[in-house]
């Protein structure tokens, strides 16, 4: 882990891994507990035909094996769950099937894109190097992406960030300088000053 973390971003939070987790290993207990011993017992079983025919019938009963690998690699990135790292350094992000992690320092970063849900705010980044490598960040739920979407814009730039919105800032100062009461004030407004306000 790089020092001073800013936001650490898990591939997934954890009821999501227990839920994922158990539909795939159902998935491949399935294959390769149920269907693969019994395949394999009846391709024991055929009486000897020619060559290219044995070869096609093999090649149809590995389908569902290579279908069933996708569920184990789901299944291992879930124990791994690689997480990334933004930084004051900059973003750096585990890889699944490496011990050597992806890192960028912020100078590094030549483009950004982003995309949003249902909602305003973003969902996911993409930051791509100016060699060509990439991180993705993904909301797994639970992290302030807005508040990403401006620590990147402030960092970067908005010619790097030229894909995405701009970050929205939330501020409150407007409030008080069109005459309505501070949020510290716990009185409700008069009416005369309601209709002062909605005269102007």
């Amino acid at each position: 882990m790089p020092a001073h973390v800013l936001y650490q971003i898990p591939i997934a939070t954890e009821p999501i891994r227990v839920i994922i987790g158990g539909v795939c290993l159902l998935f491949v207990l399935a294959i390769f507990g149920s269907w693969l011993p019994r395949v394999t017992r009846w391709l024991l079983g055929l009486p000897r035909k020619s060559a290219p025919r044995t070869v096609a019938i093999l090649a149809l009963a590995m389908i569902p094996v290579a279908i069933g690998l996708a569920p184990l690699v789901v299944l291992f990135a879930l124990i791994r769950n690689p997480t990334a790292y933004v930084s004051d350094a900059g973003v750096m992000q585990e890889s699944l099937f490496s011990q050597t992690p992806v890192s960028f320092t912020w100078g590094q970063i030549a483009h950004v894109s982003c995309g949003s849900g249902r909602g305003a705010g973003p969902r996911w980044f993409s930051l791509v190097s100016r060699d060509g490598r990439r991180i993705g960040l993904g909301n797994p739920g639970g992290i302030d992406f807005a508040s990403l979407h401006v620590l990147l814009e402030d960092r970067l730039g908005p010619a790097v960030m030229e894909s995405c919105p701009r970050a929205v800032r939330k501020s409150f100062a407007g409030l008080t300088s069109i005459g309505l009461p501070s949020a510290r004030s716990h009185r409700n407004p008069s009416e005369g000053e309601l209709v002062g306000l909605f005269a102007r």
